[in-house]
């Protein structure tokens, strides 16, 4: 028994050694072992196992991945040998020590868990965690009313009820609301200064449904613009599934394929960039207005090319 385990760590020590120069062929570290096929396979199995990054390059060939080295996580061969060997046995000890020594490897081995999802946001500002903005977090926890000064502005400071800091495609924004219930928004790298106007109000949660809405900052507390579009077949599939346009419903599957869709919007800016960027496959229906706004925007674009 002690022989046996003395020929699994020299041979793992051999292997580990071997995949740390480059890629190996299993068939060729069979011979030079003086091993059987299968048994390399359970080798390579176990340090797969104790967490060692392996991939297989082409049928029967294993390499660590890129940037792994045991050099590089200051390991001796000697020592991964140990580990994978030690790792064999965890297992064998119950699901307790196995977990307590899993998490042990991955602080000698350092490797990151590679997550089997990856999500794409569209870049833009970082937060600016500034004074600033942490005062208008907290005037938002405490619903206080709030003097903000802001650069570019049609006036210097505005009295508001500051509701959201939200981040829409790719820049920072103070949501607020006037007095007369009006909806501004504050870039806020623009906000030159905040302070609390010791008053106080209630929660809405009419701001939580309208950023639901919303598709783009161009929207209001009013959608009055009705909007009826249809949507060639090659690209229908993608709106039954997702939704491009505010309130977008769709009204129709027709014979062809196409869908004619409806949507709601506070102004025709809000929509447009959207429309311009799935032609030809898309077309304006109602209104007429937006219809020819859309002309006279493809219109110029080809004359000026």
């Amino acid at each position: 028994m002690q022989k046996e385990m003395q020929n699994k760590i020299t041979r793992l020590l051999y292997e580990l050694n071997a995949l740390d120069k480059g890629p190996v062929n299993l068939n060729s570290l069979a011979k030079e072992l003086g091993v059987s096929l299968r048994t390399v396979q359970r080798d390579i199995r176990t340090i797969q196992e104790a967490e060692f990054p392996l991939y297989s390059p082409e049928a029967g060939t294993y390499a660590f991945i890129e940037g792994f080295s045991l050099g590089r996580i200051e390991l001796s061969d000697k020592e991964a040998s140990m580990l994978v060997f030690m790792s064999e046995i965890a297992r064998s000890l119950g699901q307790k020590f196995d977990t307590s020594f899993s998490l042990l490897k991955k602080r000698l081995l350092g490797v990151a868990e590679e997550s089997p999802f990856f999500v794409k946001f569209a870049s833009g500002e970082e937060y600016p965690d500034t004074p600033i903005s942490k005062k208008l977090a907290e005037f938002i926890r405490l619903r206080e009313k709030s003097s903000v000064c802001y650069r570019g502005g049609k006036r210097a400071c505005y009295p508001v009820r500051p509701l959201k800091i939200a981040w829409i495609e790719g820049f920072w924004y103070l949501l607020a609301l006037t007095d007369d219930d009006k909806l501004l928004k504050f870039r806020l790298e623009k906000i030159t200064s905040v302070k609390g106007l010791n008053s106080y109000f209630k929660h809405t949660a009419e701001i939580e449904k309208l950023l639901r809405e919303c598709t783009n900052i161009w929207f209001e507390k009013q959608r009055d613009l009705s909007v009826r579009l249809e949507i060639s077949a090659e690209s229908a599939k993608y709106f039954k599934v997702r939704r491009y346009f505010p309130l977008q419903k769709i009204e129709k599957e027709l014979p062809n394929g196409k869908l004619e869709i409806s949507c709601h919007a506070v102004r025709e800016e809000e929509i447009i960039p959207t429309i311009l960027q799935w032609m030809p496959n898309i077309k304006v229906l109602e209104p007429k207005t937006l219809n020819e706004q859309i002309k006279r925007i493809v219109q110029g674009y080809t004359k000026e090319i």
